[in-house]
């Protein structure tokens, strides 16, 4: 599981709706840089982005990766120009996200299969990573019936990852 560890304000939060400050940003650029040498992959800008709060589509990042070039390794400057783009916020997804995984709750009782929301995470509208899902699923409490209250996992989507607690 891809965990990595970035500390920022003392909520251990990352605001949604704030522009993100130069330290937030290169602390993250840190976390992805594990080895140390300055550059991150194609792949880290992609999570990097989404750590930070942003939820660019599928599309989005392949353009921003073809910007860059196919071959390049990322560093801090590329890094902080990526991160800086007017990509969409968790927040303004939220009914929507409410609306459906309440239709998708047969038993009407907040809750849905673990199973099922990982299936979605990873096929429907901009697909995430099984790396991201991963991630995204450590911070989930699952039932003994192997069920997730829908309520919980988009309120850690919109209110943002807990970034101090190994989730990065």
């Amino acid at each position: 599981v891809y965990k990595r560890q970035v500390s920022t304000q003392s909520t251990g939060v990352l605001p949604m709706a704030r522009e993100l400050s130069e330290d937030e940003i290169k602390s993250c650029f840190a976390a992805l840089d594990t080895d140390g040498d300055g550059v991150i992959t194609r792949d880290d800008l992609a999570f990097g982005i989404r750590a930070l709060g942003k939820i660019p589509s599928q599309e989005q990042i392949k353009k921003l990766q073809e910007e860059i070039g196919t071959t390049a390794l990322i560093d801090i400057k590329v890094f902080s120009s990526a991160v800086k783009k007017p990509f969409p916020l968790p927040h303004t997804a939220e009914k929507s996200m409410r609306d459906t995984f309440k239709e998708l709750d047969a038993n009407n009782d907040g809750t849905i299969p673990e199973s099922e929301l990982r299936q979605m995470l990873l096929t429907l509208g901009n697909p995430m990573s099984h790396k991201e899902v991963d991630t995204l699923m450590q911070e989930m409490e699952v039932d003994n019936a192997g069920r997730v209250r829908y309520d919980k996992f988009i309120d850690v989507v919109i209110n943002g990852c807990p970034v101090g607690d190994g989730l990065l």
